[in-house]
């Protein structure tokens, strides 16, 4: 059995149409166009404050993001070099100066490096670990009037 011969293809030498051959967009060049431009797209929200604010805490806060995004939200309203002037508070979170210690020997962080959202975020969701633990009500550092909640709860 003998396989047929290729038939030239047009703008080919053999086919003595010396025109180029016209190239057809393929659909997946569309897909790649429009996955660059999402991206962007993306990008460019992430690099608003809020954006990198949110993307923080879902880096470390997980399942209870929308919760800590509330907090973040009265606290600091997504502003993490935002500092209490009186109290000293500082960033998204608003961790308190008196917890400075803890949070050097826990994660060799100066408290000047709480203005860094995903910094903050982590030392704020280790405190909200360490609240459940001791009061079994992790948002208690962030509860308006100090009242504890059983079993926790997302703050108003």
């Amino acid at each position: 059995m003998t396989r047929p011969a290729p038939t030239p293809v047009q703008g080919s030498v053999e086919s003595g149409n010396p025109e180029p051959e016209v190239r057809r967009r393929r659909p997946w060049h569309l897909i790649v166009g429009l996955l660059a431009v999402l991206t962007v797209a993306g990008a460019t929200t992430a690099c608003t404050p809020e954006g990198v604010a949110k993307m923080a805490i879902a880096t470390h806060w997980g399942t209870n993001a929308a919760c800590a995004e509330r907090v973040v939200d009265r606290e600091s309203n997504f502003q993490f070099e935002a500092v209490n002037p009186s109290s000293g508070t500082t960033g998204l979170f608003q961790l308190h100066p008196v917890h400075a210690p803890w949070i050097k020997r826990t994660f060799g962080y100066e408290f000047s490096e709480m203005k860094d959202p995903f910094k903050n975020s982590e030392v704020a969701k280790a405190l909200s670990a360490e609240a459940y633990r001791m009061y079994r009500d992790g948002w208690q550092p962030w509860r308006l009037g100090g009242k504890r909640i059983p079993g926790g709860g997302c703050p108003a």
